[in-house]
């Protein structure tokens, strides 16, 4: 344990705060925030730091949810979860579209690729990354008024995640600083996470002066813009496609609701980011389109969700295409032969009449209130049978696992379950 000027031990955070202090101050020096405090920052760098913060918060709470070091979840909790506050702050801008800059996109998620991997091999380090994320909420006191007075913003309104704790911040900081001196590491283990910190404060240094100043020829539409948690995939270059890929999105997801109970908001956008790089599909020769989709729809359907949804997303989006984009709409018909050749391969087990009158007895079995608050369960469930037969071995297991959880549904759901997808079993050729 090191020692202060006088001789006395440090604590962990004393030691946190003395070995990050250089990192720290190189980061503070970043063009971004005197251009902030100068009421000149861009749009783009301000809403490129929530697409970027949000890549970057996705991957660690993602790791600090599944993490089974007790020391981790003895400083972590749920009330610390800074991703659903960006994403708040990103719903708000959505409508002005906001371009996305290539350069901090890339910064970013070359950040969050190394905080996943990192934290597979050496979960320690969470507290590192922790420490910096978390003292960022002293610093959106100061940063707050300056983004609202250079974006003229109000109240909360794209400031929630700057917002954060709100009147609670130095008394939310004292409590983490005590859970932190709470832990009993070795030197070694201090030295390691303070290392994480000034790492993560160097990647930051990065990102930021990415996000200012920046070339126009940096400026470009990624799938971040719709999904920063998406990866780097692409999506359309005319923002026209864009909007129209996220409103079939979340076209999709309004007529299918078990995607918002199962998947919830996370699931909302990648059902848009999906949409968009689907977009992209139909400019490639037939074959390859189709099998984009089919790698897809295999993805898709291994994770609880049958072809059948990918055939209507893609039928909702091609009508959304040609909306947006009158002239093309022979182009973006060029994607609907996939979506038949979605449903020749489920039709090649059940047909579309047998699936529906499974799906009418299913409804009749768990009665019209759970039917209601679960529309088109019976025809997922004899979708799902049909994805297994055309070989997606986890087609049904990942929805029947869902769909059959106790502490979710009663019994009399759960039996109608079982029993749906026994009978589309006999009735499947």
């Amino acid at each position: 344990m090191k020692t202060g000027f006088f001789g006395q031990q440090l604590s962990l955070m004393e030691e946190l705060k003395a070995a990050t202090f250089s990192a720290h101050a190189r980061l503070q020096t970043a063009p971004f925030f005197a251009a902030l405090a100068a009421c000149q920052l861009p749009l783009e760098s301000y809403v490129g730091q929530l697409r970027a913060l949000s890549a970057i918060h996705g991957v660690l709470e993602q790791a600090l949810e599944n993490c089974s070091d007790e020391r981790i979840a003895s400083v972590w909790n749920g009330g610390m979860c800074k991703l659903p506050l960006l994403q708040q702050d990103l719903r708000y801008f959505e409508p002005r579209s906001v371009a996305d800059l290539k350069e901090a996109t890339d910064a970013a998620l070359k950040t969050a690729d190394n905080l996943r991997l990192r934290s597979i091999e050496e979960p320690l380090l969470l507290l590192g990354w922790i420490y910096v994320l978390e003292g960022s909420t002293l610093g959106a006191l100061v940063v707050r008024p300056l983004v609202a007075r250079a974006l003229l913003l109000i109240g909360e309104e794209g400031l929630a995640y700057l917002h954060g704790y709100g009147t609670t911040v130095h008394l939310r900081w004292a409590q983490y600083k005590q859970r932190m001196n709470a832990l009993c590491l070795s030197a070694e283990e201090r030295e390691q996470v303070a290392r994480a910190a000034s790492d993560l404060f160097a990647q930051l240094e990065t990102l930021y002066r990415a996000l200012y100043p920046f070339q126009p020829e940096s400026i470009t539409y990624l799938v971040t813009s719709i999904n920063p948690e998406a990866g780097r995939h692409p999506v359309p270059t005319d923002v026209r496609e864009v909007q129209a890929a996220v409103r079939a999105g979340d076209l999709c997801w309004q007529r299918f609701p078990y995607y918002e109970h199962r998947y919830g908001e996370r699931g909302r956008r990648f059902s848009r980011s999906d949409a968009a790089w689907i977009a992209t599909l139909y400019k490639y020769p037939p074959a390859q389109i189709l099998q984009q989709v089919r790698w897809l729809g295999r993805v898709l359907a291994n994770r609880g969700m049958p072809t059948l949804l990918l055939q209507v997303q893609l039928e909702i989006l091609v009508e959304e295409l040609a909306a947006a984009i009158s002239g093309k709409k022979s182009d973006y018909e060029m994607l609907l032969p996939a979506a038949s050749e979605l449903s020749a391969a489920r039709h090649k087990h059940l047909t579309d009449e047998q699936i529906a009158a499974l799906a009418g007895e299913f409804d009749s079995a768990v009665g019209p209130q759970w039917s209601a608050r679960f529309p088109h369960t019976g025809l997922l469930l004899g979708a799902a049978v049909a994805d297994g037969l055309e070989g997606i071995e986890g087609a049904v297991d990942s929805l029947r696992v869902w769909l059959t959880d106790a502490t979710r549904f009663p019994a009399s759901w759960i039996a109608a379950v079982e029993a749906t997808l026994a009978q589309a079993r006999k009735q499947a050729r």
